[in-house]
């Protein structure tokens, strides 16, 4: 139950920052436009072993193809071997991404595939291959250039990262090495409201400003 209200709030916050970056006004639709010609365009560069894998039976709220390109993200962006950290394949990272997913406006999950799309195949126009076949050096340094890219790109790569480490980090069995002994609203028994509404003379004087 508790981690299932865990899951929920970190959802909740996660919805926050999309909402608060209007993803959907940012033509990502338009954007898998790009990322279908570069399949179509690009047929035999972007055929990838992965594609014989079939995702395990757990996965619901994903394609095949967007479980591999998490699984990929996660093993570069949570490189914690030598540290006390939890392995990354110790939590089920992509589980939880899934479940976070899962919690989308369907018009909302709509636009994030398209631009999950693009991710994994717009490295076929750069690097030759699709983001779920580069070594984890090129694969940090794709993530690296989209971080510095137009606005659709560092969107993507920031939510992708968002996606993986809140997706870790909400498992309380990575809490442990870095000290934290969970949320203090369980602590102290406080009940999660959801988002509330700002109040009113924090909403007027943001319309003010």
């Amino acid at each position: 139950m508790k981690s299932q209200l865990q899951a929920r709030r970190v959802s909740a916050i996660w919805q926050q920052g999309m909402a608060r970056r209007r993803f959907l006004k940012w033509g990502l639709l338009g954007s898998a436009g790009v990322a279908a010609v570069a399949a179509g365009g690009f047929a035999l560069l972007r055929r990838s072993p992965l594609d014989k894998q079939e995702a395990p039976a757990w996965v619901r709220g994903l394609s095949e193809a967007e479980y591999h390109l998490f699984n990929r993200a996660r093993q570069v962006l949570l490189p914690v071997d030598g540290t006390a950290l939890l392995p990354s394949e110790q939590v089920p990272v992509v589980q939880n991404v899934q479940t976070l997913l899962g919690h989308l406006h369907p018009l909302t999950r709509k636009e994030v595939a398209a631009g999950l799309g693009l991710f994994d195949n717009a490295a076929v126009l750069t690097r030759g291959s699709r983001f779920v076949d580069l070594n984890d050096d090129d694969a940090r340094a794709y993530f690296d250039s989209w971080g510095q890219g137009n606005v659709i790109q560092r969107t993507l790569a920031t939510v992708i990262k968002q996606l993986v480490y809140s997706a870790y980090w909400q498992d309380s069995a990575t809490w442990p090495p870095t000290e934290f002994d969970g949320p203090v609203s369980d602590k102290w028994g406080l009940e999660y409201l959801g988002n509330a509404p700002l109040p009113d003379s924090v909403a007027d004087g943001e319309a003010r400003a």
